[in-house]
Order: C-alpha cells, then sequence, then structure tokens
C-alpha cells in the first residue's frame, strides 16, 4: 500500500513539475521544432547586440526523478507567495513567471544572457528593422577588468541619430543619466532611463575611453532611421561600402552595392565595418562568401569544446586581385567581428582603424509562449585561425588592426562629433587603398 501511495506522489509531482516546464520551457521546445535542421544550419535568429544564435536542444528536458528537488523548491516557493502575500491584489501570474527567469539568467552571472519581456522583445525586433525611438546609440553590459565591477558602455553611435551631434563615442563608459547614478543597474533599466518622449532632452554623464575625468552630454531624443547598406565611389577607383547592420538583408544589399560598383568601374574596395555591432550568424557566414572560397569563415565552439567550422558557400563575388581594406572601431562587434577576422586570417583584407569590441559569444534568442523572450549565451566563436578575440584586456582584446589609427582627442572641446571622426576614418582608409593602386602590380 505505501509502495501505492509513493507512486502516486512521485506521479504528482512529476505532473507538477512538467506543468512548470511548460510554463518556463515551451517556447524552447517550439524554437526547437521550427528550426531543427542539425546545429549549423539552425544558425537563423537576429541578435542586435549579440553576433547570432542556433538551438542545439535534443527534446530531452524532463528530468529524471533524482533531479526535481531544485524544481520542487521552486514550485513550492511560487506558491508560498501566491498563497500568502499580504497583497494578493498586486499578484500576477506574468509577472512572477518574468521574474524567475530573469533570476535564473542573472544567477549565471553572464552579462550577455538576458530576459526580455513581451514589450521589450517587440522593441528589439523593431529596432533589428532599422528605425527606433532614442538618442541613436547602442548600449552593452561589460566587466571593467580592473574594478571588477559591470558597466553600461557606448557599443555605437549612429550618425542619423541625435547622438551623432554631440561627443559621445564608442567605447565611452556611462555613469549617471539626468544627474542620477547607474551604478548596479541592470542594462534594460538604464536604457528605460535614457529612453523618453521624441523631442525631450536626456543628460549622460559619460567617462570617455582612457579618460579619467567625467563629462556631461545633452542629447535631445529624436525617432531614428538607418539604412542597413552605404555605398558609393569616394572617387573614380575606389568604392566604398559600410555595413551597418547583419539583418536578414544584410548579405543580398552588400552583394547588390557590390554589383553596382564594378559597374561603376571600381577597382579597390573600402569595406566598413565600423560602429556595425553584429546581427545573424548565418549573414555573417554569407557576407565572408562573398570575398573568400575554401575556408571556413569562423568555428563554432559549443559547452562540448568541440569547434565545427562554418565554412563559405559558393559565390565569392570581388577577384581576389582587387585590394581590399577594412574599417573597424570599438563598435564592431560580433557578426562584424567574424568576416573582419576571417578576412585578415586569410590576408584576403588589410584590417585598419581601431581594435574591435572582443565579443566572441554567440547567443539563442529563444522565443517563449507568451511573446518573451530569452537571450543565452550557448557558444563562442572562433577566427579561421582558431583565435579567440575575446582574450585580453582593453584593447588588447577583439581584432587588432593591421594598421590602427590614431584616438580622439580626449578634449572635449577638440574632440569631432562622431560623423565628422567617421568621415576623417574613411580617409584615412582611402589613402591606404590609394597606396596600395598606386604600387605596381606584384610589387
Amino acid at each position: 500500500m505505501k509502495s501505492v501511495q509513493s507512486l502516486r506522489s512521485l506521479t504528482l509531482v512529476a505532473g507538477i513539475v512538467i506543468a512548470t516546464l511548460l510554463v518556463f520551457l515551451g517556447g524552447m521546445f517550439t524554437a526547437h521544432v521550427i528550426n531543427t535542421g542539425g546545429v549549423v544550419s539552425a544558425l537563423v535568429q537576429m541578435a542586435q547586440i549579440i553576433p547570432g544564435v542556433y538551438d542545439t536542444q535534443d527534446g530531452s528536458d524532463i528530468p529524471a526523478a533524482t533531479s526535481l528537488t531544485p524544481l520542487k523548491t521552486f514550485w513550492r516557493a511560487r506558491q508560498r507567495i501566491i498563497d500568502n502575500y499580504v497583497y494578493p491584489e498586486d499578484l500576477q501570474d506574468a509577472q512572477l513567471t518574468h521574474g524567475a527567469i530573469e533570476g535564473m539568467l542573472e544567477a549565471l552571472g553572464d552579462p550577455y544572457s538576458r530576459f526580455m519581456t513581451p514589450e521589450q522583445y517587440a522593441e528589439f525586433r523593431t529596432e533589428s528593422e532599422g528605425s527606433f525611438e532614442g538618442i541613436g546609440a547602442e548600449l552593452v553590459m561589460e566587466k571593467n577588468e580592473e574594478t571588477g565591477e559591470f558597466e553600461v558602455v557606448v557599443l555605437r553611435v549612429l550618425p542619423e541619430g541625435p547622438a551623432a551631434d554631440t561627443a559621445l563615442y564608442a567605447g565611452d563608459v556611462i555613469v549617471a543619466v539626468d544627474n542620477k547614478s547607474i551604478k548596479g543597474q541592470s542594462l534594460h533599466e538604464v536604457v528605460n532611463l535614457i529612453r523618453g518622449e521624441v523631442g525631450t532632452d536626456v543628460v549622460l554623464t559619460v567617462r570617455h575611453e582612457n579618460a579619467e575625468e567625467f563629462t556631461e552630454i545633452t542629447i535631445t531624443r529624436a525617432r531614428v532611421e538607418y539604412p542597413i547598406v552605404e555605398a558609393r565611389m569616394l572617387d573614380e577607383q575606389i568604392g566604398y561600402i559600410w555595413l551597418r547592420s547583419f539583418n536578414h538583408l544584410a548579405q543580398s544589399e552588400v552583394q547588390e552595392a557590390l554589383n553596382s560598383l564594378k559597374q561603376q568601374g571600381m577597382r579597390a574596395l573600402l569595406f566598413d565595418l565600423s560602429s556595425d555591432p553584429g546581427g545573424m550568424l548565418d549573414q555573417a557566414v554569407a557576407v565572408g562568401s562573398l570575398f573568400l572560397d575554401n575556408t571556413p569563415i569562423t568555428w563554432i565552439e559549443d559547452r562540448a569544446g568541440q569547434p565545427e567550422p562554418l565554412h563559405a558557400r559558393p559565390g565569392i563575388m570581388l577577384d581576389e586581385n582587387v585590394p581590399m581594406v577594412v574599417l573597424i572601431d570599438r563598435g564592431s562587434a560580433s557578426a562584424s567581428e567574424i568576416v573582419a577576422a576571417a578576412l585578415q586570417d586569410t590576408g584576403r583584407a588589410t584590417i585598419v582603424g581601431h581594435p574591435s569590441f572582443g565579443k566572441a559569444k554567440v547567443q539563442t534568442v529563444i522565443e517563449l509562449d507568451d511573446g518573451s523572450a530569452m537571450v543565452l549565451t550557448t557558444a563562442v566563436y572562433l577566427t579561421p585561425n582558431k583565435r579567440d578575440i575575446s582574450v585580453g584586456e582593453g584593447e588588447e582584446r577583439g581584432v587588432q588592426p593591421d594598421i590602427r589609427f590614431e584616438q580622439p582627442p580626449e578634449d572635449p572641446e577638440q574632440r569631432p562629433t562622431v560623423t565628422e571622426w567617421h568621415e576623417q576614418q574613411i580617409a584615412k582608409a582611402a589613402d591606404i587603398l590609394r597606396e596600395m593602386l598606386s604600387k605596381p602590380e606584384g610589387g
């Protein structure tokens, strides 16, 4: 009789656990069903501050009876809150569920793994299409190697946004918003403080890269729209392509730009990946394949520690004899680093500018049933020569330019705007291409 009761108790507990798992992991199963097709072929989701995603789960997520204790503990804690909290009218199932997921991700201690509410995820998808409201800057949480604390760092400043007309730069550390310290706040909390009604001002207190003093910058919020690819001829010989983001149109738009420039007589290419925070990993492979063949574009190393190559696809568009320079900076991250490193390792292009961001992490964006989503670090990527660009501190990390440009002046009075600075970098990179073209062939 006791064995029957024990079996019934175990069955009840298992039922509770399964129901809990369906609440928290239902989105994972859905993503797996949609995206099956192997480890490599599932690299398809968009991530704006992160490089790309894939889902390698095999469906064996329901634990055995020996691993039920943590879930039983969670379920009981949740039920005690529902049964005993003094303000029951304030209890919301979605709030408890989202808080639990957010807490689990924060417990990982990984600044790149995070939770997005349905509203945040909807906004995230809108921004990835090239328009949003704000100051025109993207932020990331980064660990300060000296203090060990996490800081909110400017990843890139969009030239179409209001921040581009100020002295806010990629690499700047935000320490306060409207004269209130943001120490200890999450990235989403800081973003929410900076966002606001179009036409209103926000004051950022920042520390410029390699500087000690703080600077106050006032920015008027606006609607920001920007193109994914910009292309033009810089002169009669040098073509210019600026890839702003690796969204689902990146490869096709770069391909279209290359065709147009070749028709205009391009003899050398300046490929600008500055201020490009990345995006879809499969698009990084596709864009890299326009310039490379017979080589891995990158290697993906998952938790098993076995790197797997993502090879260049057929369809190279630029003759290897055409000189190529790639411009990068602090705002070049993730997918843009994959492409720059691949072109550098293979010797196809000369990399110029400043060290890139150094984020060799791959995240999975997992949509959940209620419209929310988790961003989870699932792998790291390596260059074709199996270099890990996240190794090192400060400017030692990231893709290192073959030719390094000078930093902008630290003095706010002498510091050009982001747009002016970017044009200066383009001019320097173009001069390097002109020197290449002036050399005798083979010399």
